[in-house]
């Protein structure tokens, strides 16, 4: 036989909560600000330019240019052109003596080439050019001193800021409320 027995079951509590954020304002009006400054004491000393032109090549190709000059380039260009002169007084003399290989007579053609030949000109004046003037000029950067200067600044304010706090809201609720249930058992005769 069995005993009766008790039921009992029991519900959990359930809390609400909810919050709200507290605001914060601040107002301030701004402050007055002067600054004062004082022109800045400056020296500064400037050069003039300095231009400067070459016209010794213009000079050179004009007429010659100065005689130490003109001799010094009649003297350089001599030595290459008597080289020339002996190096085919030779050329000449080796064709007339190589027997051997001439089967003609190779005087009349020589005499007739000596005959009609172009005489070299010695350069006397110097190349023209448009680039024979040469202008350079000289700029120097001016030297400029700056002497340290004072800056007074002066700030006003005009009052406290205003600070407002609204505070913030925390609100508990009871969504469910704890409950036990006792239930009894069904009556039973025991006699039985």
């Amino acid at each position: 036989m069995r005993l009766p027995q008790l039921q009992i079951t029991s519900q959990t509590a359930i809390l609400g909560i909810r919050t709200e954020w507290g605001a914060r304002t601040i107002r301030s009006e701004r402050a007055e600000v002067e600054v004062h400054t004082d022109r800045p004491p400056t020296e500064a000393q400037s050069y003039k330019p300095v231009m400067t032109i070459d016209q010794s090549a213009t000079w050179d190709a004009i007429n010659g240019g100065r005689p130490e000059g003109l001799a010094k380039r009649l003297m350089s260009q001599t030595t290459s052109y008597v080289a020339q002169h002996i190096a085919s007084v030779n050329e000449k003399w080796r064709s007339i003596g190589d027997l051997a290989n001439n089967k003609a007579n190779p005087i009349p053609d020589l005499a007739y080439a000596s005959i009609t030949r172009q005489r070299p000109a010695l350069p006397v004046f110097g190349p023209a050019s448009r680039l024979n003037t040469k202008v350079s000029f000289e700029v120097r950067k001016p030297d400029i001193e700056v002497k340290p200067w004072k800056v007074s600044i002066d700030v006003e304010p005009h009052r406290k800021p205003d600070i407002q706090f609204t505070p913030g809201k925390v609100r508990y609720t009871m969504e469910r409320y704890p409950k036990v249930t006792v239930t009894p058992p069904p009556i039973v005769d025991l006699m039985v």
